[in-house]
């Protein structure tokens, strides 16, 4: 059986194979800042603040419903519905949004992965996302998490 890091290094290779040519997967040349995150994940670069975060929630229906609520608030214009990266502010976007439905799927994608991604945004990496971590509370960034990896699909009482 694999290890979880040998997971994230096929998952890396996966990526950069994708971002050389698979954008029927949801990844294409502008997705090579998403790429670059998930190097600097994977490899620790990201600020020790973030490093041995775990959502403290529940992934319970009230915290998904009130991600789901904060989604549709902070995330929708850019990140679309079903977490496509199709907003319709997002479309007017170089490099794109995150494949939100995409990534979630991934082995790295885990709870203090989208958090750190939520609270620095895309300054980093030349992205037009904005830092959330001084607009939203770490409950609130913890929500949204549930929320995306509930799958975009949440309904009061699943």
């Amino acid at each position: 059986m694999l290890s979880l890091r040998a997971l994230y290094k096929v998952s890396l290779l996966l990526l950069v194979m994708a971002a050389t040519g698979c954008s029927h997967i949801g990844i294409n040349e502008s997705s090579s800042i998403f790429i670059g995150r998930y190097a600097e994940y994977m490899w620790g670069d990201m600020a020790d603040q973030y490093a041995d975060l775990s959502n403290p929630l529940p992934a319970s229906a009230v915290n998904i419903s009130y991600g789901e609520k904060l989604y549709q608030m902070q995330c929708l214009t850019c990140h679309g519905k079903a977490g496509d990266g199709d907003g319709s502010t997002g479309k007017q976007l170089l490099p794109s949004p995150a494949n939100l439905a995409f990534t979630r799927r991934l082995p790295i994608a885990t709870d203090t992965f989208f958090f750190w991604t939520i609270s620095e945004g895309g300054k980093p990496f030349d992205s037009a996302m904005p830092a959330f971590g001084k607009r939203l509370s770490d409950k609130e960034i913890w929500q949204i998490t549930h929320y995306i990896n509930a799958g975009f699909n949440f309904e009061k009482g699943t």
